[in-house]
């Protein structure tokens, strides 16, 4: 193996894992009977977060009457479970990584992209043709975090990312790779088994990593990459996400995939208005 990817490499592994607190939200996020009552409990945990959460639960966006004072009033009246989960499992996860202001990394775009992703996935995940479907927290989850690498690259390698997202030859992937002899996939991969996250998770991103469609993967590759391809035509405003897919049969009907985009586009103004809630809260979580 090459120097330099060797190099990159060790510098990605030394990334500090997430904090205690940090996989306690990964592990509760990631049980479909995640309830309001262990949902603030963990989040009233860190007092980062927990800033996070009602500076966002505050924000104009939401117009709400009267202050939010406390985690709870923020879900039960502002954000719902859904939208609460994944703004603290983002910030969890981003706890070790530092964005230096670039030119050419598009944060709103990623987490848009991170977000919707999870949403469809989550969405799609009832309607797979699947004998061993995964779970939708499960699903939500593998969505909110598959680029993950892509963010701990931008943060170990600004300057070589900052000329692979200027290049407009090859695809982004072929750029990072030539940039760094690792690209963003493989980075997932990587700090998903550095991290010791879920093993579903895991083995999904370390598939994801060779991912080519719809190609001999499990049926949760197949949903994120699925998934993944329609948020991104979604934020590129494309007027059929579906238009360029051919979607397996035996995967899922297309009709149900169409149902599910159909609901996420009435929900695009509320997913632009989270990725630019997450995009904004930056700030590390305590030890």
């Amino acid at each position: 193996m090459h120097n330099s990817v060797v190099d990159s490499i060790r510098k990605i592994k030394q990334l500090p894992p997430p904090s205690g607190l940090s996989r306690e939200i990964i592990r509760i996020v990631a049980d479909d009977q995640v309830d309001l009552v262990d949902l603030v409990s963990i989040i009233n945990k860190s007092p980062s977060i927990t800033a996070r959460i009602l500076r966002c639960a505050n924000s104009a966006y939401y117009g709400q009457r009267g202050e939010i004072t406390t985690v709870r009033e923020a879900i039960i009246r502002v954000l719902g479970l859904g939208i609460t989960r994944s703004l603290s499992l983002a910030m969890a996860l981003t706890s070790t990584c530092t964005i230096q202001r670039g030119k050419h990394f598009d944060s709103q775009r990623y987490w848009f992209n991170a977000v919707t992703t999870a949403n469809i996935a989550q969405g799609l995940s009832h309607y797979l043709l699947v004998r061993e479907k995964p779970a939708p927290a499960t699903a939500y989850t593998t969505g909110l975090i598959h680029n993950i690498g892509l963010q701990a690259l931008v943060h170990c390698f600004p300057d070589e990312m900052e000329h692979a997202f200027a290049s407009t030859v090859g695809t982004l992937r072929e750029r990072i790779h030539s940039q760094l002899g690792i690209d963003h996939h493989q980075t997932s991969a990587l700090l998903s088994q550095s991290w010791d996250l879920p093993e579903s998770i895991t083995q999904a991103l370390t598939s994801f990593e060779v991912a080519d469609e719809f190609s001999d993967n499990s049926p949760l590759v197949q949903l994120i990459w699925l998934s993944s391809q329609l948020s991104d035509n979604l934020y590129l405003n494309k007027p059929d996400p579906l238009a360029s897919l051919s979607i397996p049969e035996s995967l899922i009907a297309t009709d149900h995939v169409q149902k599910v985009v159909a609901d996420i586009k009435e929900q695009l103004e509320g997913l632009h208005e989270m990725a630019q809630l997450i995009t904004a809260v930056g700030g590390h979580d305590e030890q």
